[in-house]
């Protein structure tokens, strides 16, 4: 018997494989979103192309047990997003829902039909591809995922590096990838923008993310992890970019989590001498030569914002008032079930989520997003890493990130299970995948 059954495993190892490689491939350009494989149909990203492609082939290819897992989880997800969309839909037409022009609808065609968008469909879509990636990782990824992981993030980098250098050189926009457009009124979805350093034009890091907010959505975490796994050449290059973007998030980010750093290790002494470097840069400040190069960065990321001088603050303090106004006037049942994904987009996803899934949407993404601080990982500096930056991610995209579909952020949360090597977690139905083996940590000083 054992003999005739021989050749299945073998098939379903090889097809194991084979997806798994094929996972490992995507995750080289899983940050390009500002490039569509098919132009004429939004959404159509790489990632998001060929990760469609992948979930066909997972449902043709006899995976065994992780096959019927990974299928089971999609199918409850998509049951529940199923249960919700009816819900918040009876509820619009039951009470008879009117939209103000004062939200931020998500699209402008066919505004006076409120029973039902077709937003809410295409929306839908793209939080079930979101999700489906999170399943690529939670069940066919391993260890060497990650560096394919990291090699994704690098080329990213390096693709702004080119831009700035491009634009100092040339004073105009290098980036010759983007072929994507966002709206009814067809924005690119890479946003140039230059600031003045002291007298010396240069431009936020976007890259291939878009806009500077979005890099700081995408590279963040991973550089948080790679100063727990101890990739040195990730940690500065990462946050030698995440310094370009010029972003109020990614600097308050950073001091943040340095300072969380420093007393998890215990580095009291760190803590002084950086007191006393913050004193010497606040000297160095008063330094005529210096002093106009960062006053004017000053201005830009820190005084403009709170001043709520700067468009950006103070598009998103009204947007998130409007938003949340309308959710505090809707029924009692709308305000639990929201209005149906996809309806508005805020500047915020708190706000956001609030219209457009209500409570019960806020306390089911919540929960299903800090179910991950449960798992454990060794060692222990990797586990602090993660989960301090699955918080500080979570605080980015409440409050300046509504991007719920972003495959980083996903990728990021199934990483829980590779790093935590879940011991549930079944390769085949009749023998486990000798490929994978408990999680080793990555603590590696080269860039490979």
């Amino acid at each position: 018997m054992y003999i005739a059954q021989q050749p299945v495993e073998l098939v379903q190892n090889s097809k194991l494989k084979f997806v798994k490689q094929y996972v490992n491939l995507l995750m080289l350009v899983f940050p390009v979103i500002s490039f569509l494989v098919i132009p004429s149909i939004p959404g159509t990203t790489i990632i998001t192309f060929f990760a469609g492609i992948l979930c066909i082939i997972i449902f043709i290819m006899p995976l065994g047990v992780t096959k019927e897992k990974f299928v089971r989880e999609l199918m409850i997800f998509s049951s529940i997003i199923i249960v919700l969309s009816i819900c918040s839909q009876m509820v619009n037409l039951l009470s008879d829902l009117k939209l103000p022009n004062d939200i931020f609808l998500l699209t402008l065609k066919n505004y006076t039909q409120n029973f039902y968008r077709l937003s809410h469909l295409t929306q839908t879509l793209n939080l079930m591809v979101g999700f489906t990636i999170y399943l690529y990782i939670k069940y066919f990824a391993d260890k060497k995922t990650i560096t394919y992981i990291f090699w994704g993030v690098r080329l990213l980098c390096f693709y702004g590096i080119y831009e700035l250098l491009f634009y100092l050189v040339f004073h105009t926009n290098g980036d010759f990838i983007v072929n994507r457009t966002f709206g009814y009124d067809n924005r690119t979805a890479s946003q140039f923008q230059t600031m003045n350093m002291g007298g010396i034009s240069v431009i936020r890091m976007t890259s291939y993310t878009g806009e500077p907010s979005m890099f700081v959505f995408t590279a963040f975490p991973f550089w948080v992890l790679a100063v727990g796994l101890k990739r040195k050449f990730d940690m500065f290059l990462i946050l030698g970019c995440l310094l370009f973007t010029f972003s109020t998030t990614a600097y308050l980010a950073i001091v943040i989590f340095l300072g969380f750093w420093m007393v998890y290790k215990k580095e009291f002494q760190l803590i002084f001498y950086s007191l006393i470097a913050l004193a010497g840069f606040c000297f160095v400040l008063q330094l005529d030569m210096f002093s106009h190069v960062f006053d004017s960065i000053y201005k830009i990321v820190f005084a403009s914002k709170m001043s709520g001088s700067a468009s950006s603050s103070r598009d998103r303090m009204e947007h998130f008032q409007e938003h949340l106004t309308f959710w505090s006037n809707m029924n009692i049942y709308n305000e639990i079930v929201g209005v149906g994904f996809g309806y508005v987009r805020s500047t915020d996803f708190f706000s956001t989520v609030m219209v457009n899934n209500g409570v019960l949407g806020l306390i089911m993404f919540t929960s299903f997003f800090y179910n991950k601080l449960s798992y454990k990982i060794k060692p222990e500096q990797v586990q602090f890493t993660y989960k301090i930056a699955l918080v500080l991610l979570y605080f980015i995209l409440m409050t300046t990130v509504p991007e719920f579909a972003y495959p980083s952020l996903w990728i990021f949360l199934g990483l829980a299970y590779v790093l935590s090597a879940v011991p549930k977690k079944v390769i085949s139905s009749v023998q486990p995948d000798t490929n994978m083996r408990p999680y080793q940590p990555l603590l590696a000083n080269n860039p490979a």
